[in-house]
């Protein structure tokens, strides 16, 4: 808006002028000098102000940090990526039995040894040894967000673009009470489930922290505070809560972070057993986002989002889940709704490219949400969200997601040795890309159609924020779950730099069995509690 306004502006500007100069001249010929002054010197100062005024806003829109990226060219048409007549439409990605692994190790996160509700694991974390302890990662995280000494690139600004005083931090480590935080115990009645979708928090507040929006990546939706969504049925364990009880520090599956107090319940030994038991038998998966979650008495409980599970049973066109509901002494209580199988598949739904274009249709061209923010997904959540249908247990940040298929590092190697790499060894539609902050997945090879000789180019699906040039001085955004190519240099705007030209390039075959299943299990409480 303010660009098309100073474009009206700069016109009236110059037509202007252009009248002024024409009837200065016919002044000048009938020498009216004294007219001149007396009549266009208001109108002298009216262009000169103008004209810096013009410069002064047009400078600040040719130096901004942001724009937007055109999609035009780049088909966001499903079928023409993953296509209803290939032959392979239907056919498996995944041997069964490498399936059935990926299908252990996510329940082992949700219902085994590495579970919320599994003692010896939350013991484990409890007993970390300095520095790697909860105590003193949660201090840190407290240091992090101090604006004291800090430069500036690293101070946190509220969404009022003031910085945050000393006050606001001192305040939030108080609610805490990080000292606590050694002297734990594990006691069984702190096991819980979340009983809504809720924001996932690295501190318990709902305030914005932001860096400086001058800084090309920073700024608004960037919240440094923003972790994670954590999805209504998640099974957690609850280490603590504030002094004021409005929030709790809680283990998920994924992850630590703190929590709304009131979206969260305790959950008894035999609501555990029920529940566990259901659940290995049987997992349902959403694969329609925001679908209604209705109990059997006919109350609305939440929606259901891509990534959810459930405890479940099949009849007919229909699938009975088991969802929390509240019980009267505020714990949790098993309730039941029933879904269609439009919005819901037993897990593991086959993986198929029909199977998965059933689900990339329900998230393509959702907007970015970075760490969950509105319940959308960045890019790490997006490939969570459409690999929990089929039994793949991804992690939560990028960075480890990497490691769980067979991971190949082509980082040494320059961009078009990477994209030659991808071209020739992906595997279509089960390729997880990672380049540093950001990961992506590999469709499959395609001809180019913007090249004038369609040259074979590497498609990927992802949720992408945007691109940047070299120096990262100012972002063209995508903003949203698209099909993108990986290319070496993109036509709209040759500066930005190739995906491909990242720090790192690494691919993870999530067809073959990770090579560093060890690093899916171990216990890394900073990555739990501030992934970088």
């Amino acid at each position: 808006m303010r660009d098309s306004v100073m474009t009206t502006y700069s016109k009236n500007l110059f037509f202007g002028g252009l009248v002024m100069s024409k009837s200065l001249g016919t002044l000048k010929k009938s020498n009216s000098f004294f007219n001149v002054k007396r009549i266009y010197r208001p109108l002298f100062s009216l262009l000169f102000f103008g004209i810096i005024l013009l410069k002064i806003n047009y400078g600040a829109a040719d130096d901004s940090t942001i724009s937007l990226f055109p999609l035009d060219n780049y088909d966001q048409t499903l079928s023409s990526w993953i296509q209803p007549d290939d032959p392979n439409y239907d056919k498996p990605l995944i041997t069964p039995a490498v399936q059935e692994k990926h299908l252990q190790l996510f329940y082992d996160h949700y219902f085994g040894p590495f579970s919320p509700w599994n003692e010896d694991y939350i013991n484990k974390i409890l007993h970390q040894s300095p520095p790697d302890d909860l105590k003193t990662i949660e201090e840190n995280i407290i240091a992090s967000f101090s604006n004291k000494d800090k430069p500036s690139e690293k101070i946190n600004y509220g969404e009022n673009f003031r910085p945050y005083s000393s006050a606001w931090i001192e305040a939030l480590s108080a609610n805490i009470d990080p000292e606590r935080l050694d002297q734990l115990a594990y006691q069984s009645s702190n096991r819980g489930i979340a009983m809504t979708n809720l924001n996932a928090r690295v501190l318990p507040t709902t305030d914005v922290a932001f860096y400086d929006y001058h800084l090309a990546g920073q700024g608004y939706p960037f919240d440094n505070l923003q972790m994670s969504a954590l999805w209504a049925g998640t099974p957690v364990y609850i280490l603590c809560e504030t002094q004021d009880r409005a929030w709790s520090l809680v283990v998920t599956p994924h992850y630590i972070a703190w929590v709304k107090r009131n979206g969260i319940a305790h959950v008894d030994e035999a609501f555990i057993n029920t529940w566990t038991t259901a659940a290995k038998k049987q997992l349902a998966a959403i694969i329609h986002t925001k679908t209604n979650v209705i109990d059997d008495q006919d109350q609305f409980r939440f929606l259901a989002y891509v990534g959810s599970v459930f405890p479940a049973t099949q009849a007919a066109e229909k699938i009975k889940i088991m969802i929390p509901v509240p019980a009267l002494n505020g714990s949790a209580a098993i309730g039941f709704s029933t879904v269609s199988t439009t919005n819901a598949v037993l897990m593991p739904f086959e993986p198929t490219p029909h199977h998965m274009a059933t689900v990339i249709t329900t998230l393509m061209g959702r907007p970015y949400g970075w760490g969950g923010m509105y319940f959308y997904n960045d890019c790490s959540a997006e490939l969570k969200s459409l690999f929990t249908p089929f039994g793949v247990w991804l992690p939560r940040h990028s960075s480890a997601q990497v490691y769980a298929g067979k991971m190949v590092d082509m980082s040494k190697g320059n961009e078009e040795k990477r994209l030659a790499y991808l071209i020739e060894k992906g595997h279509h539609l089960v390729t997880l890309v990672y380049i540093g902050g950001h990961i992506v997945l590999f469709i499959g090879n395609y001809p180019n159609p913007n090249d004038p000789y369609h040259a074979t180019m590497a498609m990927t699906y992802q949720n992408l924020w945007g691109l940047s040039p070299n120096p990262p001085t100012r972002r063209a955004v995508v903003g949203e779950a698209v099909f993108f190519p990986m290319l070496l240099q993109y036509p709209e705007d040759p500066s930005l730099t190739s995906l491909a030209n990242r720090k790192y390039f690494q691919i993870s075959y999530l067809d073959e069995l990770p090579n560093y299943l060890f690093k899916l299990n171990t216990i890394n409480l900073k990555a739990l509690m501030a992934p970088e």
